[in-house]
C-alpha cells in the first residue's frame, strides 16, 4: 500500500479541526448514531487501505467522537448489548485506536518533514551512508526503519556494541553518569551541564575531561555515533534540551568532521536500555528522574472519567468462551457468511488425517502402558506400595491421558469446521459437488469414530483412578515396620513415596540410560522429621561446605540442558527451577557471580537461597552432566518453609511465589534515592514496598497493580496499589476450551460492589471496582487457577482441565495497563519462553517444564532428569499451569553463556 500525497492541510492540529462534529447529537437516537458510526468506520478503513492517511484520520476521529456521544447519552446503559453487537467489544475498538495512533504518528512525521528540510550535512551523511552500504550483514528492516527516523532501538544499539562499531555519547548530568552508565568502552559522558546553545564542537571539546576528549576524537572513525539521555525517543527532541543542543552542534557546528552515518538518538534512552540490558550497566538499580508535571499526575489519578468507560464482567457472556459456532440454518445469507469463514474441505481432510495419525499413536502408547499397569495391579494388588519404576509408568500414563484430552478438543474443532460446511450444503445444495458431499460424510465418520475411542479411553481412565483411590485409602492405614540399617544403594527417599508423580520415558536430546541405582542412590542430608533448633539467622552457611549435586556425567550435553533428579516428589520444584534457569538475565547474573556483590546477610534467609540457586544454575549450565540433584537447595528451603521439607507433593505456584520473595530479599541491597520531593501515589506505594532497597529480582519479575474503585453516584474515584510477582487468572467455568486473552479480559473487567464508603458522599454507596497494571515487569509470570473448592463434593479441591490457548509470541498487554503506564517508554508485547505443566488431579499429579533455550533458540521438555526436544506445536496443552513471558530480547545473554 503506497501513501497518497498530503492534500488536506499541513499540521495534525488543523486536521483535528476537520474531524470535529458540529451538529448537536443529543437529540439523535442511538440507533441512528450507531449506523453513522459504522459508515464512518467503513470509510476510514477504505481510505486507510487506499493510503490516504489524512482522510482515514478524519473519519476515524469522527467515529470515536460518535462513540463518545453514544456513551454520554442517558439511555446508553440499556443499549450496551446493541452497541457491542454493532461496533464490537472494547478489544475491537482498541485495535481501531491502535490504527488511528499509527496513522497519527505517520502524519506527524510527514508534516514535520514539510516544515524542516534536511540540512546539507544531513544530506551528505545520507549520501555517504548509501554509498558505503554493503549487502553482507545488512541491517534488518526494523533497524533500517529506525535509522531512517533518526533513532536507534536498544536491540540495534546492543548489536553495534557487540560489534564494537558505535560511539555512544551519554549527555546525562555527570552525577547521573557516575551513578550508572554503560560498561561499553566506547561510551563516554558529555555532561548536560557543559552543553549550551550556540557553542561549536571545538568549544564543547575543550570543556571535556581528558578521558572524554580521547573518545570524542574517535567520532569521525566510528561507523556510527549515537546520542543518549535518560528517556528521549524522538529523532527531533524538544528544543533547548541538552540532547537537542548536542545534536545540533554535531550536525551543524562540527565542520572538521564528516560522519560516516547519520547521527542517531537511542529510543527510550538509558532508562529503556537499562531495563533491557541491566547486566551491561554499572548499576542497574538507578531510576530516571521524573519531571514534576502536576497536570499529568492529576489526569493519571482519574483512571476512568466516565463509568461507561469501564468494561464490566457482567457484559462477558458465557457464549464468549464457547468455541462452537452459532449457526442460523434458516437464513441463506447467514449460511453464506458462515461458509465464507469456513476452511476449504481439502484443508479439513488434511488436518484430520494428520490429527488422527497423532491420536492413534497416542492411543497405542496409552494402551500399552495401561496393559502394563493392569498387570502390575494384578501382581501386587492395589493396596501395595509402588516402586519408583512403577511410579514412572503411572506418570507416563498421566501425560498420555492429558494428551488424549487435548486430542478430544482438537476433534471438536474439526466438528465445528464441518458444521460450517454442512450449513452451506443445506441451504445451497446446488453448489455442492458429489465429491465434496462424500468427503464431508467421511470426515464426519472419522469424527464419530474418534469420539467413540475417546469415550472408551475415558472409561478406562476412570477405572484406573478408582484403583488408585483404593491404593491411597489403603496407604493411609498402613504402618510400615522400622527397616533395619541398610547401605545407601538399597534405600532411597523415593521408597517413602507410593504415589508420587514422576517422569515418563521419552526420547531425548541425551537419553538417560541410567539404572535406578544411579538416579536414586541418595540419602537425605537432613532429618525431615525435625525442625532446626537454631534460629535461621544462626544456621551455618551452606556455602562453607562442599555441595552434593550427585552429578551423572554425560557426553555432548548442551549447556542449560541438564536435568534435575527427583528427590521424592520434588518435580514441582524441578519444574520451576528449570523455568528460572532459562530466564537469560537471571542465569547470566548467577553465572557471572554478579549476585555476590549484592547479597544481604540481614534478612530471614541470610542470603542462602540465592547462593544455592546460583550454585545449582552453574551446574545446569556447565554442559557436562546429564542430570544433577538439588539436594542442598531443598535442604535450605526446607529450613525456612516446613512444607518443602518432606516428600509430599507441593504446588509449584506456591513454591515459585515464596522463592521469588526469598530471592528478592536475599538480593535487596540496591539503594534507591528519591529523585523528587513530591511523588505520586503509585511511586509512593512502590517505595513503601521496596523500603528504598531493590534487587535484580524485583527489576525482572515484579510489577504493580492499580485497584480503582469508582462511586456510581458521584463518580468519585479512589485507587490503591499492590506489587505482584505473578498474575493469577481464573479459568472460566463450564468451558472446555478458552483463550488467554479471554481470561485476561475477565480478570481486568470491572465488577460491582455494594456498601463502599465513598469519601465524597460520606456514606455507603454502590461502586465499581477495576484492576489495571500500573507497572509492567520485564518478565510477566501468569498463573492459571486450575484448582478450586468443589462445593458439590463437600468443598474438596478439584482441578479444571480447560484447554487454554495462549500465544507463543506477541502477547499484547496494552489493553490491561493504567494510563500512566501506557505512556512509559517500555514494550507492552511479550514472548513466551517457559511453561510449568501439571498433569493429573489433586489426588496425584506430576510437573514438567517446557522451556525455550536462550542458547539454542528452540523448545525442550524438562521432565525431572530427562531432557528432550519438543516440537513447537506441542507447547500449548491442557497441562499448562504457569506461563513465563518476557519482552526482553531472547538473545540478550546467549552469547555471554559460552564465555562463562
Amino acid at each position: 500500500m503506497s501513501q497518497k500525497k498530503l492534500h488536506m492541510t499541513n499540521s495534525l492540529s488543523s486536521l483535528e479541526k476537520l474531524s470535529d462534529i458540529t451538529k448537536d447529537l443529543r437529540n439523535i437516537n442511538i440507533k441512528l448514531l450507531l449506523s453513522t458510526a459504522r459508515k464512518l468506520f467503513m470509510k476510514a478503513e477504505q481510505y486507510r487501505l487506499e493510503g490516504d492517511e489524512e482522510m482515514a484520520y478524519i473519519n476515524y476521529m469522527k467515529y470515536f467522537n460518535i462513540i463518545k456521544a453514544i456513551r454520554s447519552k442517558p439511555d446508553y446503559t440499556t443499549h450496551k448489548v446493541q452497541v457491542r453487537e454493532s461496533l464490537g467489544d472494547a478489544e475491537a475498538n482498541r485495535r481501531i485506536m491502535d490504527s488511528l495512533e499509527m496513522i497519527a504518528d505517520s502524519l506527524c512525521e510527514r508534516y514535520s518533514q514539510l516544515h524542516k528540510p534536511p540540512s546539507p550535512a544531513a544530506q551528505l551523511n545520507q549520501t555517504e551512508t548509501i554509498s558505503h552500504s554493503k549487502p553482507q550483514g545488512a541491517a534488518s528492516p526494523h533497524a533500517t526503519e529506525y535509522a531512517r527516523l533518526g533513532v536507534v532501538s536498544c536491540e540495534e544499539l546492543y548489536q553495534r556494541i557487540s560489534e564494537k562499531s558505535v560511539l555512544v555519547m551519554d549527555c546525562r548530568p555527570s552525577a547521573d553518569y557516575e551513578r550508572s552508565h554503560l560498561t561499553y568502552f566506547c561510551a563516554f559522558n558529555v555532561p548536560e551541564e557543559l552543553i549550551t546553545p550556540g557553542m561549536s564542537a571545538g568549544k564543547l571539546q575543550a570543556r571535556l575531561s581528558s578521558t572524554a576528549k580521547a573518545s570524542w576524537a574517535s567520532r569521525s572513525v566510528k561507523e556510527s555515533v549515537v546520542l543518549m539521555d535518560w528517556n528521549s525517543k524522538d529523532a527531533q527532541p524538544a528544543a533547548n534540551t541538552p540532547i537537542a543542543t548536542l545534536l545540533d552542534i554535531l550536525k551543524n557546528w562540527d565542520p572538521d568532521v564528516t560522519y560516516r552515518a547519520p547521527i542517531q538518538i537511542v529510543d527510550g534512552g538509558y532508562e529503556y536500555f537499562i531495563m533491557m540490558y541491566p547486566t551491561h550497566c554499572t548499576n542497574p538499580s538507578v531510576q530516571a528522574p521524573k519531571q514534576n508535571n502536576n497536570d499529568m499526575e492529576t489526569i493519571d489519578d482519574i483512571e476512568y472519567p466516565s463509568i461507561n468507560d469501564i468494561s464490566m464482567k457482567e457484559d462477558i457472556s458465557p457464549r464468549d468462551f464457547s468455541p462452537r459456532p452459532d449457526i442460523n440454518r434458516a437464513s441463506k445469507q447467514a449460511a453464506l457468511r458462515t461458509y465464507q469463514q469456513a476452511k476449504p474441505i481439502a484443508e479439513i481432510m488434511r488436518e484430520q488425517a494428520e490429527f488422527l495419525q497423532r491420536a492413534q499413536q497416542n492411543d497405542e502408547q496409552l494402551n500399552s502402558a495401561a496393559k502394563m499397569w493392569k498387570l502390575l495391579i494384578q501382581r501386587k494388588g492395589p493396596s501395595s506400595n509402588f516402586s519408583e519404576s512403577d511410579n514412572q509408568l503411572l506418570y507416563k500414563i498421566l501425560q498420555l491421558e492429558s494428551k488424549a484430552e487435548d486430542y478430544k478438543i482438537e476433534n471438536n474443532r474439526l466438528r465445528n469446521d464441518v458444521e460450517r460446511l454442512k450449513t452451506f450444503q443445506t441451504v445451497a445444495p446446488q453448489q455442492v459437488t458429489p465429491k465434496d458431499a462424500e468427503a464431508t460424510r467421511r470426515i464426519e465418520l472419522g469424527i464419530l469414530e474418534r469420539q467413540r475411542l475417546d469415550e472408551q479411553n475415558m472409561r478406562e481412565r476412570q477405572e484406573r483412578e478408582h484403583q488408585l483411590a483404593i491404593a491411597r485409602e489403603a496407604k493411609k492405614h498402613y504402618r510400615s515396620p522400622s527397616p533395619p540399617p541398610s547401605p545407601p544403594e538399597e534405600s532411597s527417599p523415593q521408597d517413602e513415596v507410593s504415589l508420587s508423580l514422576h517422569k515418563p520415558a521419552t526420547n531425548g536430546v541425551h537419553d538417560l540410560d541410567l539404572s535406578m541405582k544411579e538416579i536414586l542412590d541418595e540419602k537425605p542430608m537432613f532429618d525431615r522429621a525435625t525442625k532446626p533448633t537454631a534460629s535461621p539467622r544462626n544456621v551455618e552457611r551452606i556455602v562453607s561446605r562442599a555441595r552434593d549435586f550427585s552429578p551423572v556425567i554425560g557426553h555432548n550435553v548442551g549447556r542449560g540442558l541438564t536435568g534435575l533428579k527427583n528427590l521424592g516428589n520434588t518435580c514441582y520444584m524441578n519444574s520451576i527451577l528449570q523455568c528460572l534457569s532459562n530466564t537469560p538475565q537471571l542465569t547470566e547474573y548467577c553465572l557471572s557471580d554478579k549476585y555476590k556483590n549484592y547479597i544481604s546477610r540481614s534478612n530471614k534467609t541470610n542470603g542462602q537461597v540465592i547462593e544455592e540457586v546460583a550454585a545449582l544454575i552453574k551446574e545446569l549450565w556447565n554442559g557436562q552432566y546429564k542430570c544433577v540433584a538439588s539436594r542442598d537447595l531443598r535442604s535450605v528451603v526446607g529450613q525456612y518453609q516446613n512444607i518443602f521439607r518432606g516428600v509430599d507433593q507441593q504446588d509449584s505456584h506456591e513454591f515459585l511465589t515464596i522463592l521469588m520473595d526469598w530471592l528478592h530479599s536475599d538480593l535487596q541491597t540496591l539503594d534507591v534515592s528519591r529523585m523528587r520531593e513530591t511523588i505520586g501515589a503509585a511511586e509512593q506505594a512502590w517505595l513503601d514496598f521496596t523500603k528504598a532497597k531493590e534487587s535484580i529480582i524485583l527489576h525482572l519479575f515484579y510489577g504493580q497493580m492499580k485497584s480503582t474503585v469508582k462511586c456510581v453516584t458521584c463518580n468519585k474515584e479512589s485507587a490503591t496499589y499492590e506489587c505482584f510477582s505473578n498474575l493469577s487468572l481464573e479459568l472460566p467455568p463450564n468451558a472446555n476450551e478458552c483463550q488467554l486473552n479471554q481470561c485476561m479480559d475477565m480478570y481486568f473487567s470491572g465488577e460491582r460492589i455494594q456498601g463502599w464508603n465513598c469519601p465524597s458522599c460520606k456514606t455507603k454507596r454502590a461502586a465499581i471496582k477495576k484492576l489495571d497494571i500500573s507497572k509492567l515487569p520485564p518478565v510477566l509470570v501468569v498463573h492459571l487457577k486450575r484448582f478450586y473448592a468443589d462445593t458439590s463434593n463437600t468443598g474438596a479441591y478439584a482441578k479444571k482441565q480447560n484447554f487454554l490457548s495462549f500465544p507463543l509470541q506477541n502477547l499484547e498487554m496494552s489493553p490491561y495497563i493504567a494510563r500512566a503506564e501506557s505512556r512509559a517508554a517500555k514494550p507492552k508485547t511479550y514472548q513466551l519462553y517457559a511453561v510449568s505443566n501439571h498433569y493429573g488431579t489433586m489426588e496425584g499429579g506430576h510437573y514438567t517444564a517446557f522451556c525455550k533455550s536462550p542458547n539454542y533458540g528452540r523448545w525442550y521438555k524438562f521432565d525431572d532428569q530427562v531432557v528432550s526436544t519438543l516440537d513447537t506445536s506441542n507447547v500449548i496443552s491442557s497441562a499448562a499451569y504457569i506461563l513465563f513471558y518476557t519482552w526482553l530480547p531472547p538473545d540478550t545473554q546467549a552469547r555471554c553463556f559460552d564465555d562463562v
